[in-house]
This record gives C-alpha cells, structure tokens and sequence, in this order.
C-alpha cells in the first residue's frame, strides 16, 4: 500500500508539486501520465526520498515519513520498500549485468549473495536477458539496458 498525502516540492521558484495525493493499493497498478516537466519524475523522486518533498508524507507498507522527518534512518526505511528504474537505467559501467542486479540485493536488503544470484537469474530471464548476464552494459542496446534496470528494480521489490 502506498499512501502519499500533500505532497510539496519546488526547485528555486518554481512550485513543482503542489498538494499532491495518490492511493496506491498491493498489487494495484498506477500510471503517472503527463508532458515533459510536469513533475512525474519529481513525484517518484519525492516517494523514495531521492528528493525530500518541502511538505507531506508518505507511507509504504506502514513505513510512513513526513517532510519534517526526514534522516538516513527514515530514508532508508522507505527505500527499502521501494525501487525506481530510472530514465538513463543508471548501470554500473565496471560490472556485468549479473553484478548489477546482484549487488542491490545484496547491499541494501542484505540478502545472501549465492540467493541473490539465483533470484537475479530469475529475473534476468523474465525480462528476456538472462542470456546478456556476464556482458558490461556497453556492450548492451538502451533497451537491453532498460530491462536489466527493470529487474535490478523488481529484484529490490522481491519480499
């Protein structure tokens, strides 16, 4: 469940996120739609606190911060509910496509390494690489690149 409740953000000026509200249920999908510089990114941002919002909260799976409550220790609280896969993928250019979804796992929900592997295999063959996983991501199209950022990101998510 995903809970975000008057949400503010605004860079200098300029009122990015305004008293924004958004109900998200397990299991439901949502989808942000919207022309450039809307503030999608923004929102998605705010939510795992990669930006702090200047007013608000969220709440993930009964984690819940508030604008004014956020440190490292909220922060990582939420993210660890949380994945993003972001427009540029954001790869790690020095470790093959099997490292890049290992170590996620491994470092921020401190899961085994030899299960990570495992779980990464699986991943990597739902989203149609698992044959890319000892490649680098410059020898990867940007649509291989998206998809193994889409399962780094489903693998952080796994319970």
């Amino acid at each position: 469940m995903i809970e975000v409740r008057n949400i503010h953000k605004a860079f200098g000026e300029k009122t990015v996120l305004n008293g924004i509200d958004l109900s998200a249920d397990a299991g439901q999908a949502v989808t942000l739609i919207g022309p450039s510089g809307t503030g999608k990114t923004t929102l998605l941002r705010c939510i795992n606190l990669l930006d702090a919002p200047a007013e608000g909260s969220i709440e993930i799976d009964g984690v819940k911060v508030t604008a004014t409550d956020v440190n490292k220790k909220n922060a990582l609280a939420l993210r660890r509910k949380t994945a993003m896969v972001f427009q540029q993928y954001n790869l790690f250019r020095n470790q093959t496509v099997l490292q890049n979804v290992i170590q996620p796992q491994v470092l921020v929900k401190k899961t085994d390494k030899k299960l990570a592997e495992q779980r990464a295999f699986t991943f990597l063959e739902q989203v149609g690489v698992q044959d890319l996983a000892k490649a680098y991501p410059s020898q990867l199209s940007g649509g291989q690149q998206q998809r193994v950022s889409i399962a780094r990101a489903w693998h952080l998510i796994q319970r």
